[in-house]
């Protein structure tokens, strides 16, 4: 689906464990074919790459909101933390892809000064700008505003930008300027996907 290069994976926080395991089946797909990954540090979508990525440490990349967990450590309730990290923070699943050689660059938002809603707007804005192949994002409902922001950030970039709408209509997936979705058809995990075409004149703007 993509040319061979960095595919950006970007996602809700809250998908259901089948959306989880579509994440980690596409991300295994695209490592196959060739591809790397960039990802963010959140639970949800992202959780599910890094898992994957422990086992592929060099073929993914991610870029954390919060500060290092060096060495991994656990806070008194059994849990990981991290400086900066906030509930919706993977910071075990980002601790062990660390500890298994995986590429983790910190602080990837901004510093510990900056308000953490701007944090992980710029680092998703980061993940993208890291992607050359295109972006796959799955959205666990139509207002998913992390995943639209990473979606219309990829599509201004004219990156190829294929959509999971997970538990509601692919055709409910909302707008990222002038064009609309269309299924990618195939079979497999592809054909779930919805592709991004923007209207033709609105490539020569």
């Amino acid at each position: 689906m993509f040319p061979a290069g960095v595919v950006a994976v970007a996602g809700s926080r809250s998908l259901p464990p089948a959306g989880s395991g579509a994440v980690a089946q596409v991300s295994a797909m695209l490592v196959a074919g060739g591809c790397s990954l960039v990802v963010g540090c959140c639970v949800g979508a992202d959780a599910a790459v890094l898992s994957f990525g422990s086992g592929s440490p060099g073929r993914v990349c991610c870029l954390a909101a919060f500060g290092p967990v060096s060495p991994p450590f656990r806070a008194p309730s059994g849990r990981y933390s991290a400086p900066g990290a906030w509930s919706g923070s993977a910071v075990r699943e980002v601790a062990e892809f660390h500890l298994a050689g995986g590429s983790v660059s910190w602080w990837s938002g901004g510093d510990s000064s900056a308000p953490l809603s701007m944090r992980l707007a710029s680092r998703t804005r980061a993940v993208v700008a890291a992607a050359s192949s295109g972006l796959v994002v799955f959205f666990a409902s139509p207002s998913s505003r992390g995943s639209l922001l990473a979606a219309r950030c990829a599509a201004s970039r004219g990156l190829p930008v294929l959509a999971f709408a997970i538990g509601f209509p692919g055709s409910a997936l909302p707008p990222l300027g002038s064009g609309s979705w269309l299924p990618c058809g195939g079979s497999g995990v592809w054909s779930g996907a919805w592709r991004w075409t923007p209207k033709q004149e609105a490539l020569f703007l």
